[in-house]
Order: C-alpha cells, then structure tokens, then sequence
C-alpha cells in the first residue's frame, strides 16, 4: 500500500514540476483556412489551379500509347509528347496534394511511331507551396513559403 501511494505521488509530482517548468503540449497543424490564406497573400490569384478532385487521375500509371489520338478532347492525349497526372503528396507541405505531370513515352510520336531521335521531356514551372519549418509558435507549426518545381506538361526536345 505505501509503494502505491509512494508510486502516485512521484508521478502527481512529476505533473506538478513538469507543468512549473513550462512544458507544453505538443504542436499542432494550422488549419486548412489558415494555410490558404498565407498562400493567398503570397501568390497572384489563379496562379495555380488544380482541378477539382474527382477529375484527379486513377492510381495506375499510363504508358506510351501506339500513336497520338486525334478525337481526344484532351491536349495531353493529342500531343506529340503525351502525359499523364499523378498526385504528388507530401503531408509537410500546404497544398499537401498536387498534380504533376508525367511523359507516356521516351521519345516523341510522329506518324504512327515513337520516335526516339527526340526526347519527350516535362515542363517545369515554379508553384509556389508552404513548407513545414518544423518551428512551433503559439502552439501551431510555422509554414514558410517555398517554390517548387512542379512537371505541367511534357514537350518534344532535341536531345
């Protein structure tokens, strides 16, 4: 029985000096509003838009089609250089979901081959995100505006 209340009050203690020293609670995420407002003060608006999320692509990566399709409404399939979308996640950052692009094939289609004289290669272009500082203040983390480079699209090259 007194090693039981020996036990207890070490740790009714222990709370006590923790608590007197200043400890605090872990730090917390910002919330999505909170996030995509600091976003919003640092970019002109409409500088990135993602497509709503049920146009966001299947999981299973695509591969070089046999030639480019000319009854696609989509450029992507249309082109010389085909892509595709695939989401880029990391849960550090603000957007935490992004798509990137992806080329379908090592070369470039002319006619109703691959030609591989020319290279498919992505476009990259700056998108600017919030990188987790992995700083706390006032209980929530810090997020600084980064630029990263992000694949739009894919175009044919001259290697």
């Amino acid at each position: 029985m007194q090693l039981r209340v020996e036990v207890a009050a070490h740790i009714v203690l222990g709370f006590a000096c923790c608590r007197a020293l200043g400890a605090h609670l872990p730090c917390q995420e910002p919330s999505e509003a909170a996030l995509e407002a600091v976003l919003s003060r640092h970019q002109a608006p409409g500088s990135f838009l993602a497509p709503p999320e049920e146009e966001w692509p299947e999981r299973a990566p695509k591969l070089c089609p046999a030639n480019a399709s000319q009854t696609s409404p989509r450029l992507q399939d249309r082109s010389a250089s085909p892509w595709s979308y695939r989401v880029n996640e990391d849960p550090r950052r603000f957007p935490r979901r992004l798509l990137e692009a992806y080329c379908l094939c090592e070369g470039c289609l002319t006619g109703r081959r691959e030609d591989r004289a020319v290279r498919s290669e992505p476009f990259l272009q700056e998108v600017l995100v919030l990188q987790n500082s992995g700083r706390c203040k006032a209980g929530r983390y810090v997020y600084q505006p980064h630029r990263l480079p992000l694949a739009r699209f894919c175009v044919c090259t001259f290697p």
